[in-house]
Order: C-alpha cells, then structure tokens, then sequence
C-alpha cells in the first residue's frame, strides 16, 4: 500500500518544496523580477531614446546635406554668372575694340583719299605749270633764235659762235649760264 501512497507524497513533497522555495528566494526572486522589469524598461526607454538621437542626428545629417549642397549650388551657380558676365564683358570689349578699330580705319582712308586727290590736284598744277614753264622757254628760245637767225641773215658765223648759240640756248633751258659754267670749268682743271 505504501506504493500508492507514494505519487501523493511527491506531489505534496513537491508542493512544500515551492513552499519551501518560495520562504527561501521569495523575496530574493521577486526583487530580481522587479530588477529585470527595470532593466527591460530602462533597457526599452535608452532604445527608444537611442533610436530617437540616431534619428535626430540623420536628420540634422541629411539637413546639412541639403545646405550644403544648396550652398555649393548657389556657389556653382554665381561662378557660372560671374564667368557668363565675364566672357560677355570680354566679348562686348572686343566688338567695341574692333568698332573702334574699324573707325580709325574709315578715317584712315578717308585721309588716304583726302590727300591722295590733294596730291592729284598739285602734281596736274604742277604739270601744267611745267608746260606752261616750258611753253615760255620754247617761245623764248624760239625767239632768241630767230633773233640770232635774223642776226647771222646778215653776217656769217664761224661753227665755234653757232655751238656757243645752241649751248647758251641749251643751257638757258637748263637754268644755267654758259659762260658761267665755262668759267667754273676752268677754274676746275688750274
């Protein structure tokens, strides 16, 4: 009979053993469950907190990002303007160089032209006035040899007084004096 009573007794054994526990650790288990409801808590609150700090510092990441890639945008896009102003002020200078250029050019010719006829002008005055000059020294010639002719009408001349004539008439129209040069001869071969 003890065999049947036996399973009870471990099942009452059983119980005084949690009895038994329960005097020893009770107390023990209870602050060690109170401590790890803690520590999950503080445990879940610094997460929470962590998850929080990450995403503020994603945030302030991602927002400096953007300021800053604004930042160099405005620089990229003041730099264009600026290269953009540039290149135009460059080109604007080199078409008002090149009017500047084209003006002085058009006064230039214009000069050109102007004295090129004033020297057209002066060079038929002095044309015409060399023929007129050369008119009068053939008149002159011409009468001074029908003067001599008139003159050797009534005398014979010697072939030395008719080279003396001709030179005196070349020399006239040279602007020059034969005897003068006969003179200068001379004095040149003493």
């Amino acid at each position: 009979m003890k065999p049947a009573n036996k399973p009870t007794n471990d099942i009452s054994q059983l119980g005084n053993v949690d009895q038994i526990r329960e005097i020893l650790f009770g107390s023990q288990s209870r602050e060690l469950k109170e401590k790890f409801k803690k520590l999950e808590t503080s445990i879940e609150a610094m997460q929470t907190e962590m998850r929080k700090k990450m995403e503020q510092i994603q945030s302030d990441f991602n927002t400096r990002m953007e300021n800053e890639l604004e930042g160099i945008t405005r620089k990229m896009k003041n730099i264009t303007n600026q290269q953009q102003s540039e290149f135009a002020d460059v080109r604007d200078s080199a078409i008002k160089q090149e009017k500047r250029i084209q003006n002085s050019l058009e006064i230039l010719e214009e000069d050109l032209i102007s004295k090129n006829e004033q020297l057209a002008k002066q060079q038929l005055e002095n044309s015409n006035t060399l023929r007129n000059e050369l008119d009068t020294l053939k008149d002159e010639i011409s009468r001074a040899l029908d003067e001599r002719l008139s003159e050797m009408g009534a005398v014979k001349l010697s072939r030395d007084d008719a080279a003396e004539i001709l030179m005196d008439a070349a020399m006239a129209m040279q602007g020059s004096n034969v005897k003068q040069q006969l003179a200068l001869t001379q004095v040149e071969k003493k």
